[in-house]
């Protein structure tokens, strides 16, 4: 962590987000058995891990 930032870096705050957005859908889809709340669930946890491993472009 750089001195002065206060908390996490702003590419983890944005995987945490999408993260909780995921548990959200899988959440819905496992009370409702809708497929393509699990399939945004899955699809959002990609993207997730591919911002945490920096697999992006500036």
């Amino acid at each position: 962590m750089t001195p002065g930032h206060n908390g996490k870096p702003v590419t983890d705050r944005i995987a945490d987000y999408i993260e909780h957005r995921a548990e959200q859908f899988t959440d819905r889809a496992a009370a409702t058995g809708n497929a393509e709340l699990l399939t945004r669930a899955t699809t959002l946890n990609v993207v997730a891990s591919d911002i945490r491993a920096r697999l992006f472009d500036d």
